[in-house]
């Protein structure tokens, strides 16, 4: 802008010395135009302020030199007179003909030349080259962001014919910038080293190949120095000061050298704390809100900890948006420092109306009856959080966004909006063909986790694999009553040949229906009743191993079995989403048994716990962990055969055969146990290149243990099998696709080893 009315005041000057000037006014009668090539005489007058019959002098003269220059026409405009005839004399722009990029390779080309349509500069538009000088030089700076500081931008302006002009824009990018050393000085307490290893900033390490720690960024090392002032004062140091943060090129611009100078002050401790305000905490109720207490080391992250806690408290009571402030009394002499909280409740804020949106297949009853915060009520921060959650883990339900809009007119109101995104696989038809341990399957079905929209799930499919061919009809239903009450029914028919599932050689009928109950108890935890009724008959062969016939042949038992069969279970979930979740807790201990009345009396107990830690926004560690056992009791000898536990394969230890580890029997099968253990440990985060462009993808750093045993007492902790590898899920619309390499840690002689392992539709 500063250069355009430069150059405006010096067109202004050379008009005014280079033209006739007439002493007094004249009645404009006639204007002529001169110099165009490709605007009309028509545009320059539509542009010139005076009219034909007006009154013209040396005044309108600026003014209408003015007016046809900011047309953006022209670079030159001249004014004379010939009785009462002006002159008009001007010089077109060049018009830019072509934009030519070389040299760009960091930066695509569709991005520049997006960026010069923005400042005008792009093909057909007349040059204006105050314009491409700034774009020159923001091009530039977008490289030395980047760490780029060799980096230069040329521009060229080459003539073509019909006064058009070729704008060659070259660029050399150079390499970026290393940083080769940081230096920090000023501190004692801690040690440089020390310092230096909370940075992300710094020389990249003798071995890390794959790291950018040594690529600087301006905005990393703010980061850093952030980093390195909270390091400090949640230690005490009160008083941290940055002195200053020097940074240096080297002469080839290729080596980055920074400088860190600290003042590091006195160590504080925490004097008296205290709540004060209109906030109405007695002191006993302040004493559980406070994260910090008189005598320890002051914490800035305590601080604001205890801000929090006091805030969460009001909002419960409807005060969302109350204000906390810190006084602070610095006792330097002993080096102490007193903190009052001082609370401004503010005006008690109440829902007026919850919205719901982005649904598509989900009906609204369905989300509004997860909402913990009702409308007409007080607003509660924690209720609406809990509200999030809950839909969160909806098993249909992607994603979700909570936000508050005020209410026009009434300061004491505000609405939600609730933004939540279906997810693609509660799809409505699926077929697959896929493979899962060491067999092909065939499957298809209908199958819906949101019936209807409704929030249901029903089912029905049918599979065939080598191993197993199977047909289930299920239909559940998560409030069946207002409370929360699911209730929900499975029927299911299954012929399986064990032997094809590498499991001793047996093959099974098995036909039944169970109807199960899910009461919630809080909104963390709920207990799981069913109870069924299951018909099997069992097929042997002459490879069938002697503990199952022998089984068989039991006075007590024979081949054929009608059991009754109930459940119990106790699920305490935390987390904060169904899909991926990032942080939170699942545990589940369950008792399922064959009940008297049925021909066989057992039971089996299983331990099953999973915990979710974030590492990064990015990225969340998982530890899981599983206990199972089995026994016999009343007249039944042993745990049945076909209920035993077996390990090894994607769904346990991977890096092993499908059902391979354990016990065998005399045709060196795997004939399963009563006594199963199981860990595994996982990194998780998104697929590198892609990050969240695909929401339901994730990549995994694992490493998993376990095994099962003849029983408890069989236990040993150096049969335990371990693996570690990488592992890729995506929830594709027709179920969860799972692939992963691993590779055994301690495999023994006999283990079967298979590392590289898929499946489709397993449960997530």
């Amino acid at each position: 802008m500063k250069n355009k009315m430069l150059k405006v005041a010096s067109l202004l000057l050379l008009s005014t010395l280079s033209v006739n000037t007439w002493a007094e006014s004249f009645v404009l009668k006639n204007i002529q135009v001169s110099g165009l090539e490709r605007i009309t005489a028509e545009t320059v007058k539509a542009n010139i302020p005076v009219k034909i019959g007006g009154s013209f002098d040396d005044k309108a003269s600026a003014s209408v030199i003015r007016s046809i220059y900011q047309t953006g026409f022209f670079d030159d405009v001249q004014l004379g007179r010939s009785g009462n005839t002006l002159l008009v004399k001007v010089h077109e722009r060049s018009v830019i003909g072509e934009i030519n990029l070389e040299g760009n390779h960091k930066l695509e080309t569709q991005v520049l030349l997006g960026a010069l349509k923005q400042a005008g500069i792009s093909q057909g538009r007349p040059l204006d080259k105050s314009a491409l000088n700034q774009i020159q030089a923001q091009i530039k700076q977008q490289y030395l962001a980047g760490g780029n500081y060799s980096a230069t931008v040329k521009t060229e302006l080459k003539k073509l014919e019909r006064n058009r002009v070729a704008v060659n824009i070259n660029i050399h990018e150079g390499g970026v910038a290393r940083i080769k050393r940081v230096n920090i000085s000023g501190n004692k307490a801690f040690s440089e080293q020390q310092l230096l290893k909370m940075m992300e900033s710094g020389p990249k390490g003798r071995f890390a190949f794959f790291s950018d720690r040594d690529k600087y960024a301006r905005e990393k090392l703010v980061g850093d120095i952030d980093k390195i002032t909270s390091f400090y004062r949640d230690r005490g140091y009160l008083n941290f000061q940055i002195l200053s943060s020097q940074v240096s090129l080297s002469d080839d611009k290729q080596s980055v050298f920074v400088n860190i100078n600290i003042k590091e002050g006195d160590r504080f401790h925490v004097g008296s704390v205290h709540v004060g305000g209109d906030a109405d905490i007695s002191k006993q109720e302040a004493k559980k809100l406070l994260h910090m207490k008189e005598g320890e080391v002051f914490s800035q992250t305590k601080l604001a900890d205890t801000r929090n806690s006091i805030q969460e408290r009001l909002g419960k009571q409807g005060f969302a948006f109350s204000k906390i402030a810190v006084v602070p009394q610095i006792d330097n002499v002993n080096k102490r420092v007193n903190l009052i909280f001082q609370a401004e409740k503010g005006q008690r804020v109440y829902v007026r109306r919850i919205n719901i949106r982005g649904n598509f297949r989900t009906k609204d009853v369905v989300i509004r009856r997860e909402m913990r915060q009702l409308e007409s009520s007080f607003l509660s921060k924690e209720k609406v959080r809990r509200s999030k959650v809950r839909i969160q883990r909806l098993p249909f339900i992607e994603s979700v966004r909570i936000a508050t809009s005020p209410v026009a007119g009434r300061s004491d109101q505000v609405d939600l909006d609730v933004i939540v995104k279906d997810a693609q696989s509660s799809n409505d038809i699926s077929a697959s063909i896929g493979y899962s341990g060491n067999s092909f399957l065939f499957n298809v079905g209908l199958k819906q986790n949101n019936f209807m929209g409704m929030g249901k799930s029903m089912s029905v499919s049918a599979s065939n694999s080598k191993s197993s061919k199977s047909f289930n009809l299920s239909y559940n239903n998560p409030y069946h009553t207002v409370d929360g009450v699911g209730r929900g029914v499975n029927v299911y028919l299954n012929k399986s040949d064990a032997d094809a599932d590498n499991v001793s050689d047996y093959s099974s009928d098995t036909y039944g229906a169970t109807l199960n109950y899910t009461i919630p108890m809080t909104e963390d935890n709920s207990i799981r009743f069913s109870l069924g009724g299951e018909h099997r008959k069992i097929k042997t062969s002459k490879t069938t191993p002697n503990h199952i016939k022998e089984f068989i042949k039991d006075e007590n038992n024979g081949d054929s079995y009608n059991n009754i069969i109930g459940s119990m279970s106790y699920i305490h979930d935390t987390r904060n989403r169904f899909l991926f979740p990032s942080e939170g807790q699942r545990h589940s201990i369950s008792l399922e048994s064959g009940l008297p009345g049925g021909d066989l009396e057992y039971y089996k107990v299983k331990l099953k716990t999973s915990t979710y830690h974030p590492v990064t926004e990015k990225m969340t560690f998982a530890l899981k962990g599983g206990l199972a056992y089995g026994d016999a009791y009343g007249s039944t000898s042993e745990l049945p055969f076909f209920e035993k536990f077996y390990s090894g394969g994607i769904g346990t230890v991977r890096g092993f055969e499908h059902n391979s580890l354990g016990p065998q029997d005399s045709n060196k099968a795997s004939k399963g146990g009563a006594f199963s253990v199981d860990t595994r440990a996982e990194l998780l985060f998104p697929v590198p290149f892609l990050g969240d462009d695909i929401k339901g993808l994730r990549m995994s750093a694992f490493i998993d243990g376990g095994n099962v045993f003849e029983g408890t007492k069989s236990f040993k902790a150096d049969e335990l099998r371990f693996s570690t590898g990488l592992a890729t899920t995506w929830i594709s619309p027709i179920g969860p696709f799972t692939l992963s390499y691993a590779k055994p840690l301690n495999a023994k002689k006999g283990d079967d080893e298979q590392k590289l392992q898929f499946s489709i539709g397993a449960n997530f």
